[in-house]
C-alpha cells in the first residue's frame, strides 16, 4: 500500500497544471503541463465518498460554478488525470468553463472539493482571470446535477509559489464541507515556461 505522503505529493503536482500564457506574451509557445516525478508512483487521489448520511451529495455531480463578485457563471467539466498522473486542464476551446476534480470530494460533502480553471490563454482571458480579487466573505455557489445549490463563503485567498504549493491545506482532510478554487498567477517564469504562482481560494460551506 502506498503511503499517504506519496499520494499527497502527487496531488500537489495535479494542482499545478492547466495554466497558460499571459496575454502580453502572445509569441510564446503554449506552456507544457507538469508531470509528476518518477518517485511519486501511481498513487491514487481522494475518492468520491460513499456515505450513509441522507444529506450526502455523493450521488450528485456539480454542473456550474457561480461567483457573483467577479462575474463568473460557468459550466463545469469533469477533470481527470492522464496516463502520466497529471490533472488534465479544460481544453483551450473551453476557456470559459472550469473543471471539477471528479475523483475528489463532491462539493457539499465533508472534505475539500477542488475546482480549477485557466486564468488566460495566449491573448484571451479565461474563466478565472479575476479569481485573485476574491476576499473573505465573498460568495461562491455550486449548482448540482439535481439543480440544488451548494453555497460557500470565501475564507481567504492565497497566492503561493508553485514550488511551495500548500498540499496539506488544499487537499488534506477537513471536518466540514469546503471548496478550493485554483488558477495560475504571478509573474511568467521563462525558464519553466509557466506562471510562477498559483492563486487558491479557500471557502467553507454556508449553512
Amino acid at each position: 500500500m502506498r503511503d499517504r505522503a506519496a499520494a499527497v505529493a502527487l496531488l500537489a503536482v495535479l494542482a499545478l497544471s492547466g495554466c497558460t500564457a499571459s496575454p502580453a506574451e502572445v509569441d510564446r509557445p503554449t506552456p507544457r503541463t507538469l508531470a509528476p516525478s518518477a518517485d511519486t508512483g501511481a498513487a491514487s487521489g481522494p475518492q468520491r465518498p460513499v456515505l450513509d448520511d441522507p444529506g450526502s451529495t455523493a450521488a450528485l455531480v456539480p454542473e456550474r460554478i457561480v461567483i457573483p463578485r467577479i462575474g463568473v457563471d460557468a459550466s463545469l467539466l469533469d477533470l481527470a488525470r492522464d496516463a502520466e498522473g497529471v490533472l488534465a486542464a479544460p481544453p483551450a476551446d473551453q476557456l470559459q468553463k472550469a473543471g471539477w476534480y471528479a475523483d475528489g470530494t463532491v462539493p457539499g460533502d465533508v472534505g475539500p472539493a477542488v475546482i480549477a480553471g485557466h486564468v488566460d490563454w495566449v491573448d484571451r482571458v479565461a474563466v478565472f482571470h479575476r479569481l485573485g480579487e476574491l476576499r473573505a466573505g465573498d460568495q461562491v455557489r455550486v449548482v448540482m446535477s439535481d439543480r440544488s445549490v451548494v453555497r460557500f463563503t470565501v475564507d481567504r485567498t492565497q497566492a503561493v509559489p508553485k514550488l511551495r504549493f500548500p498540499t496539506g491545506a488544499v487537499y488534506g482532510p477537513t471536518p466540514d464541507a469546503q471548496l478550493r478554487v485554483i488558477t495560475c498567477g504571478g509573474p511568467w517564469d521563462d525558464a519553466r515556461d509557466i506562471y510562477s504562482e498559483n492563486v487558491i481560494v479557500y471557502a467553507s460551506r454556508t449553512a
